[in-house]
């Protein structure tokens, strides 16, 4: 039940902040994040170092709740509001992996998810680094709407 109310409430604020103009540019950051997820996930179930509990529907080893709650749906809003500054762009990334981080540790409490092998800093880096990574897709692909919006600007 945890991982339905989770995407639930994933998709609430998805629908509250997505601006429906951009998501044909912004829902590919959702794609890679629920990837990335879902490559990390599987990987980790088969090396052992943490297992999910009452999944529901599973996929690649991971809950279809989960991986179509909050990997997607931060994935397509952290492109929608990537800022343009780069401090703020530092700071936007700490503050996604501690909204995770959150996440995790809650999912950790319920007992929907189980570590093995496992400690929070390794979570902690691996989103750090998972999101620096999405940042640089982000910015070669153009999917934040500023990107686009100066690249018009220059074309007129």
């Amino acid at each position: 039940m945890q991982w339905v109310i989770v995407s639930i409430v994933s998709w609430i604020i998805f629908i509250l902040l997505i601006d429906l103009k951009q998501i044909k540019y912004t829902i590919w950051a959702g794609l890679l994040a629920v990837i990335s997820q879902l490559i990390i996930d599987n990987m980790a179930f088969h090396m052992k170092l943490y297992d999910f509990k009452n999944d529901i529907i599973e996929i690649f080893n991971s809950s279809l709740f989960f991986t179509f709650g909050a990997p997607f749906t931060i994935g397509t809003i952290f492109a929608q509001t990537y800022p343009k500054n780069r401090m703020l762009r530092f700071i936007n990334i700490f503050a996604s992996t501690a909204l995770f981080f959150v996440l995790e540790y809650a999912l950790k409490l319920s007992g929907v998810l189980e570590y093995i092998h496992w400690h929070y800093f390794y979570s902690i880096t691996i989103d750090v680094l998972v999101l620096m990574s999405l940042g640089n897709f982000i910015t070669i692909f153009k999917l934040a709407p500023w990107m686009r919006s100066e690249e018009e600007d220059n074309e007129r």
